[in-house]
Parts: C-alpha cells; sequence; structure tokens
C-alpha cells in the first residue's frame, strides 16, 4: 500500500512539473522579441521613397534656415526641432545659446492660447513647405518602427551629454530628439535638460491637444503644455 502511494505522489509531482514547464514554455513563447534593426529601419545610406538620400539637410525657404533630416521606416522626419519665426512663438534666450541648439517654442492654437481650438492657418502653414505637423497617429508609426514606446524613448533621444539630469539616448536613427522642456505661461521653461513635448496635430478635446511626450514612461501622449517645440514630418 505504502509503495503505491509513493508511486502515486512521484507521479502526481512529474506531472505538476511538466506542466510548470509548459506554463514557462507558453509565457516565453508569448512575449514579444525585439527585432529592432537600425541598419534596415533607418539605413544611414541608401535612397529614401522621395528619392532623396536617407539623411540629409534641406532648406527653409522662408528664412534660409537649414535642417537636418532623416528617414524612418517610410517616413522621413526633420532632425532638428523648428526655429522659424511663427505667430506665438518665442525664442528663449535667458540661456545663452539655448535657442540656437533647442528651437523656438510654439503655440499652436487659437491667440497662442494654451487651452482653445488650434489656429488652423497656423496648423498648416507652420512647417516649411512639403512638410507638416505630425499627427498622434504618425508619431504611433515612428514609435512602432524603432521597438514600441519604452524602447522609442531611448532611441529617439539625442547621444549628446546634456548634463547629470539628462539621461542619454542611443539615437540609432538620427533623430536627435532634444530635452527642451516646454515654456510655462508665466515665461519660465520646466524639465528642460531633462524631457521633451512635441505638438500633434490631433485634437484631445474643445479645449486642448494631444502631445507627445518623452519621458520616464516612455514616449506617450498627453495633454499639450503651454508652449512646445515642432518637429515636422514629411508630406
Amino acid at each position: 500500500m505504502k509503495i503505491k502511494t509513493n508511486l502515486l505522489f512521484v507521479g502526481v509531482g512529474l506531472w505538476a512539473l511538466l506542466l510548470t514547464s509548459c506554463f514557462e514554455d507558453s509565457s516565453s513563447a508569448n512575449e514579444p522579441t525585439d527585432t529592432f534593426d537600425a541598419a534596415v529601419v533607418c539605413p544611414a545610406e541608401g535612397m529614401n521613397a522621395y528619392g532623396e538620400p536617407n539623411r540629409g539637410t534641406f532648406t527653409d525657404v522662408r528664412d534660409g534656415q537649414v535642417y537636418k533630416y532623416t528617414t524612418i521606416g517610410n517616413q522621413v522626419w526633420m532632425a532638428e526641432n523648428l526655429k522659424f519665426d511663427a505667430p506665438y512663438s518665442v525664442c528663449y534666450d535667458e540661456i545663452e545659446g539655448f535657442c540656437d541648439t533647442f528651437g523656438r517654442f510654439y503655440s499652436l492654437h487659437e491667440d497662442g492660447e494654451w487651452l482653445d481650438l488650434f489656429d488652423q492657418e497656423l496648423l498648416v502653414t507652420v512647417c516649411p513647405a512639403g512638410w507638416h505637423i505630425p499627427s498622434v497617429d504618425e508619431w504611433n508609426v515612428l514609435v512602432y518602427n524603432v521597438g514600441g514606446s519604452e524602447k522609442a524613448f531611448s532611441r529617439l533621444y539625442s547621444s549628446f551629454d546634456f548634463g547629470e539630469r539628462y539621461e542619454k539616448g542611443s539615437d540609432d536613427c538620427g533623430f536627435s530628439a532634444l530635452p527642451s522642456g516646454s515654456l510655462l505661461q508665466n515665461g519660465e521653461i520646466a524639465s528642460e535638460y531633462v524631457i521633451t513635448f512635441f505638438w500633434t496635430s490631433t485634437a484631445r478635446d474643445f479645449q486642448s491637444s494631444y502631445c507627445s511626450a518623452f519621458g520616464s514612461k516612455g514616449v506617450t501622449f498627453e495633454m499639450n503644455e503651454f508652449k512646445m517645440p515642432i518637429r515636422c514630418v514629411r508630406d
């Protein structure tokens, strides 16, 4: 009787071990695999769908400003923040050279307000000809192409050293997101050299818009700040 009982316990134990192993295999099989390869997703060499080099520069004919651009997937993005002197925009000069590095801060709402409807004319004219303010969907395509929200934070962030508060990125695709922070209503900046926000062209409700926020949670979509930088994407 004791022998049969011991054999039963052994059988149950082996079955439980086998079942646990199956669950572990199943769990690991369902985990997403990071297959990002910069040489495939955003190669520095070669030509893009517009018949241009994957990375290069272009000139904004309105003011002669020259911008870098980069190709990521099928999208072509500015690789610098916009510096065009548009209505309601501000060049922050309390820190020497800040505007030269980080570009201007913009409002895209009517009368430059924090909470309001989009200024539709400004929305379609603030970027250089042939470029536009990206929608949330277009930002999501970018994030997906570089491996999802958490991976995108590092892979799109500049590898330049902005000080001890800044967590450097690997900047695999030459996007070079910059930790400009945002401009507050009192004229001061917040989160400079730490995180950044970019305008989207997608309304959140009748008073606010979505911004693309680069922070500790990865790349997320939040309510717009008062004034923020702009990155344009090719039409």
